[in-house]
């Protein structure tokens, strides 16, 4: 689908309102691990991607959608960088160009050059009737119409806390594992990322190495222009997404241990403090 957007008139002299560049992505979550002992599943999964300077007029043009009150689909300004003092007229703000801000700023504490950037969208899960619960946000960075960077705020079940990684997009490299996230994996191993950027289609890839692969987790999904017919089947296909997700996480964390798999307590990383959620990633020279 275009994602570019159009300024013309038609041969009648009407002029053709610019495309939305907000809209959703369907497809699949995949997750394999493959040492000490291989486990594999796949979900269906949508994801709301929501160009931040567009959250107005979303706001104005479905009753489903709002960031100023409940609505079968909210975007909550305390549900995003939860982990990050925010003012408090936070609330009395546009939503929008607040998590704009706010992303920009902390993509410039992790080192990005954030002088050109002029327009940030994020691919994430919204709160749906009133629920929220997010393992992973994306926020993209663009420069024009070229994602430069991606910040990946992570989330963890069931300590809630979170913490944001920068990948520069345009050369991306690995980046030390800073964060527990899952009680069945140490901190002992890198990431490396794969991103295709947000436009007819998406897939980020994540892979864990510690000398070799153990494990990958990805998202693939196919842009969907935002219309009635759409939101319908999102909501019969996902009643309340975060529900599913959640009931997901821990019948595949049921699964680990009647599999055996080491359960590993909370860690933190000697390189970060254990009270900052946002540290600049470190890089390490495994192969």
């Amino acid at each position: 689908m275009p994602n570019a957007q159009i300024d013309s008139q038609t041969a009648h002299g009407t002029t053709i309102k610019p495309a939305m560049k907000s809209a959703f992505y369907i497809g699949h979550v995949f997750h394999k691990r493959f040492f000490p002992k291989e486990h594999t599943f796949t979900y269906p999964l949508y994801m709301n991607f929501i160009d931040l300077d567009e959250v107005e007029l979303l706001n104005t043009k479905y009753w489903w959608f709002s960031s100023h009150r409940w609505a079968p689909l909210q975007l909550k300004i305390s549900d995003y960088f939860s982990n990050e003092p925010t003012h408090t007229s936070v609330l009395t703000t546009n939503a929008g160009n607040f998590l704009k801000n706010h992303a920009i700023a902390v993509a410039n504490s992790l080192g990005a050059d954030v002088s050109t950037i002029n327009r940030v969208c994020v691919l994430a899960q919204l709160r749906c009737f009133g629920i929220y619960f997010s393992p992973i946000n994306f926020f993209f960075l663009y420069e024009g119409e070229t994602a430069k960077y991606l910040i990946a705020e992570v989330s963890n079940t069931p300590w809630n806390k979170s913490h944001c990684y920068l990948i520069d997009l345009m050369s991306p490299i690995p980046t030390e594992k800073a964060f527990h996230v899952s009680p069945f994996m140490d901190l002992d191993m890198e990431y490396r990322w794969r991103v295709k950027e947000p436009t007819a289609s998406t897939e980020i890839n994540i892979e864990n190495w510690r000398q070799r692969l153990l494990f990958t987790a990805s998202f693939s999904a196919t842009r969907y222009e935002i219309n009635a017919k759409k939101i319908t089947a999102v909501f019969l296909r996902w009643p309340i997404v975060s529900l599913s997700i959640v009931r997901a996480i821990y019948w595949q964390a049921f699964r680990l241990c009647l599999k055996r798999i080491r359960y590993v307590p909370y860690q933190t990383n000697a390189l970060s403090s254990p009270t900052t959620s946002i540290s600049k990633p470190k890089t390490k020279g495994k192969s």
